[in-house]
């Protein structure tokens, strides 16, 4: 694996990929959700601090308690998506991490998956939901993938996911980047990787298809050079 570091963009996540080691961890743009949050509870707390003697009890009430309960909450966000991470992958400590989220800080591992337990990696399609859309039709078709972790026991276990517009420029980029993600794991952990998603069974069928009409094409010639020599 190259020494450099490679940064492939998830859903709502970011796959960072340095020698030895992949984290999947929240992408940059998460930290200005609890950002916003904390500055709205010091803005609370400061009004309190400044006009506390002018405003009724129930009015200091209402401004406290969003405070109280926003701010921690934001605190935690805040520590989460700058150092937590969702999956962390290390060859050195021959495991796989899947990590707390917000409320947890990112750094509780809820499960941790040592390498001889890992079975195979898949690339499969990810659904998106099943359930009748109300109104006009969305403007965009979306297909979405995801790489499941299969552990020996038969457990399943996501790393992160994709999502990309229906088209066929978007939708080859978009499994461009997850492929690119599943071969690094792939790779880290020695394990083989398995793509069931549709689009590759498309193209496998397609390339099927190109292998097979030659063979064809080659026996239907030979049958009617045979016709043409017992007619001669």
């Amino acid at each position: 694996m190259s020494a450099t570091t490679k940064r492939i963009a998830l859903d709502r996540r970011v796959c960072v990929v340095r020698e030895g080691r992949i984290d999947v961890k929240p992408e940059r743009a998460a930290v200005l959700g609890p950002l916003i949050g904390l500055s709205i509870s010091v803005a609370l707390f400061a009004a309190i601090a400044v006009l506390g003697s002018r405003l009724s009890v129930g009015l200091l009430a209402a401004m406290l308690l969003p405070g109280l309960i926003l701010g921690p909450l934001s605190g935690m966000g805040l520590v989460y998506s700058l150092f937590g991470a969702h999956v962390v992958i290390d060859a050195r400590k021959q495991s796989a991490g899947f990590q707390q989220g917000i409320l947890g800080l990112g750094i509780g591992t809820v499960e941790l998956v040592p390498f001889w337990k890992i079975e195979r990696l898949e690339v499969r399609d990810y659904p998106l939901g099943d359930t009748p859309a109300q109104g006009p039709p969305p403007p965009l078709d979306l297909r979405a993938w995801d790489i499941v972790l299969v552990k020996t026991s038969g457990k399943e276990l996501s790393i992160g996911q994709v999502v990309a517009a229906n088209t066929p420029d978007l939708i080859d980029e978009g499994f461009d980047r997850i492929l690119d993600v599943a071969e690094s794991v792939s790779t880290l952990v020695d394990k083989p990787l398995e793509i069931t998603a549709a689009v590759e069974e498309r193209v496998e069928e397609t390339a099927t298809q190109s292998e097979t009409r030659p063979a064809e094409g080659a026996l239907r010639q030979a049958q009617d050079e045979r016709a043409e020599g017992s007619q001669a």
